[in-house]
């Protein structure tokens, strides 16, 4: 097994939590007119689901029940809910009832890894954020991407969500001067993939994936939304371009709950 060859550090962002679970029925009738009122309330058990207050699997009180706690018919109720299945959240048991939808994704790690596209396969769509950037000294990055120890490199903090739930954390860092850009050029892209090719990686390949697991730390639990209990799984890697060299290398933490690790037998990974 290869050895460790990056870091997750302690500096990401707290989760910002908003809930309308505070909000009175009658309140929300006067904030919202009432042929919009389903949509707050989708919002409210939406929101309930992102932050793990209802947790996959779990399910949904009784329509009779929830209707009494946003103070509105059946039918307004329903609304809402539909539009939650609609979107993925929520899956209706016929005789049974309403559950959180539980979010397990297979991710292929093979010769060309790429977020969107392993989620694509299994029916979701992913967005990524910039947590934050910094240009520092290789350091450790030094031999992944086999530069001078005191060059610099730029090094990204990003999270990856699906349905509005984090499921992954990466930090990633790219040789400067070539990729100096990559922070602005996510800024632009909003996607790895897209950024590099911006600065001129047209293509890239893996070329090591180290996999372990580990529990988290307070940060890194709190950014997954995720109890600091709950193991996650732990990939190192490094990306190539097409000539060998090294454009990236980084380390992904994902929620153990939301992802299942799949090495597929193309016979290019190392």
């Amino acid at each position: 097994m290869a050895p460790s060859i990056g870091f997750v550090d302690d500096s990401f962002l707290n989760m910002t939590r908003h809930s309308l679970l505070d909000l009175a029925p009658a309140e929300a009738s006067a904030e919202a007119p009432r042929a919009r009122l389903w949509e707050a309330i989708a919002q409210s058990l939406r929101e309930d689901i992102v932050s793990g207050r209802i947790a996959p699997g779990e399910r949904l009180p009784n329509e009779t029940a929830l209707a009494q706690r946003f103070g509105v018919n059946r039918h307004t109720l329903r609304q809402a809910v539909q539009a939650l299945v609609r979107e993925g959240h929520l899956r209706v048991v016929h005789g049974s009832g309403t559950y959180v939808r539980e979010l397990v994704l297979d991710y292929a790690l093979q010769r060309r890894t790429r977020l969107s596209e392993n989620v694509a396969q299994a029916g979701e769509r992913a967005s990524r954020e910039l947590l934050s950037h910094e240009r520092v000294p290789a350091g450790a990055w030094a031999r992944p991407l086999k530069v001078a120890a005191s060059s610099e490199v730029e090094v990204l903090h990003t999270r990856a969500s699906i349905r509005g739930r984090p499921v992954g954390i990466t930090t990633s860092a790219y040789p400067c001067p070539r990729l100096a850009e990559m922070a602005a050029a996510f800024g632009k892209t909003g996607a790895i993939t897209a950024a590099l090719r911006r600065l001129g990686v047209d293509d890239y390949v893996r070329v090591r994936s180290t996999i372990s697991t580990r529990l988290p730390t307070l940060a890194e639990a709190d950014a997954l939304a995720r109890p600091v209990t709950q193991p996650v799984l732990v990939v190192q890697y490094v990306n190539a371009d097409l000539d060998g060299t090294p454009v990236e290398a980084g380390t992904t933490l994902f929620a153990a709950d939301a992802v299942q690790l799949t090495v597929e037998p193309d016979g290019d990974l190392a």
